[in-house]
């Protein structure tokens, strides 16, 4: 009767455990589902440096070309949090649309390089169909653009292709552009939260853009 009753005790004890545990379970699931809001902000960058002569450009809307999780075709999401078998605990999400954000952050950086520079932030480009008064045209598409928690760590990954086309819609330049930024890199501050990560991705990227050898020959004015 002993061992009965020490039996009897033990799965109760464990029945108790494991209802704790999945109270444990539900209140973390509940809290972390919610989603987080992230503010995109981009700052001048000072090693972005000015050309002498340039040619004027028109800046178009890169397209949304993101996986198929569920961030391609929405702008206003940005990420997520995962955890070790890749379950999504909670999407990160922007209040602005992004791409016409980095529409934005382009113009700002190639005015920075002297380059008088149009936004057409509303509508992607067509080779040939959208008239415009510049003699050159930026457009491309957004392959990655996202900042993350997951068992590896936390990343932020700004990535696409970037196309420059003259007046008349012939392809002079296309590019892939990749920029990703982790805590640990050496130009990270400490504490660098996933809007932080976001939002020095984003800068990197806007800067090997308009930085780009090929893309920066093609903008200087010809003599």
């Amino acid at each position: 009767m002993v061992i009965e009753a020490r039996t009897g005790f033990l799965a109760r004890l464990v029945g108790l455990f494991m209802r704790v545990v999945a109270m444990g379970i539900a209140i973390l699931w509940l809290t972390g589902c919610a989603d987080q809001m992230v503010t995109l902000r981009y700052t001048l960058d000072a090693q972005i440096e000015p050309l002498p002569t340039t040619q004027g450009v028109t800046v178009f809307k890169l397209a949304d070309r993101r996986g198929d999780e569920g961030d391609h075709g929405d702008p206003l999401r940005v990420g997520g949090i995962y955890n070790g078998y890749g379950t999504r605990y909670a999407k990160i999400m922007t209040p602005t649309p992004w791409p016409e954000l980095v529409v934005q952050d382009l113009v700002a950086a190639l005015t920075a390089r002297g380059v008088q520079a149009v936004a057409m932030a509303n509508r992607e480009y067509l080779p040939g169909a959208v008239p415009v008064s510049t003699p050159l045209i930026l457009s491309g598409e957004i392959r990655n653009f996202s900042t993350e928690t997951r068992w590896l760590g936390r990343l932020a990954h700004v990535s696409g292709i970037v196309r420059l086309y003259d007046q008349r819609g012939t392809l002079l330049v296309e590019k892939p552009i990749s920029a990703r930024v982790r805590p640990t890199d050496p130009t990270s501050q400490p504490g660098y939260s996933l809007e932080d990560l976001l939002n020095e991705a984003v800068q990197r990227f806007v800067r090997l853009v308009v930085m780009d050898p090929d893309l920066s020959q093609r903008l200087v004015t010809p003599r």
